[in-house]
């Protein structure tokens, strides 16, 4: 039997994987975000997520920056990052970076599916990417 207690966390767990579906909304088509872990934290008005983003073959993410760090690991694909004042970077399965807030960075996707494994540290509240102009 469900007793009342048991049924408030279902609910608030509930609650939680819609939050998580919002920022799944919020990636444009050819990026599926999969959200395996969303803690509060490091530090008051921060949360932690932990993602498995899959991008199509030859997808563009263009230019965007995050409201907090996000550090990742190339688990499959491969393709091309470049981050605003640094060179750009060819990416393999093996391959990690960090980006650090606010930075805009873009990824242009090669010629197979990539699963990338990212780690935001982002300002609750705040979406997850925005998108900027190309840098100059």
């Amino acid at each position: 039997m469900l007793s009342r207690r048991m049924f408030t966390g279902c609910a608030l767990c509930a609650a939680i994987g819609l939050v998580a579906e919002d920022v799944s909304a919020q990636a444009p088509s050819g990026i599926k975000r999969t959200i395996t872990s969303r803690i509060d934290g490091p530090t008051q008005g921060y949360e932690t997520l932990q993602v498995i983003v899959d991008v199509e073959p030859n997808f563009l993410i263009d230019w965007h920056t995050h409201p907090g760090t996000e550090a990742g690991y190339v688990l499959e694909g491969v393709g091309e990052f470049r981050v605003k004042d640094a060179e750009t970077r060819q990416i393999k399965p093996g391959t990690s970076w960090v980006t650090p807030a606010e930075t805009p960075h873009t990824l242009k996707n090669g010629p197979q599916p990539s699963k990338l494994f990212v780690t935001f540290t982002v300002q609750k509240g705040k979406p997850l990417a925005t998108p900027v102009p190309a840098p100059t």
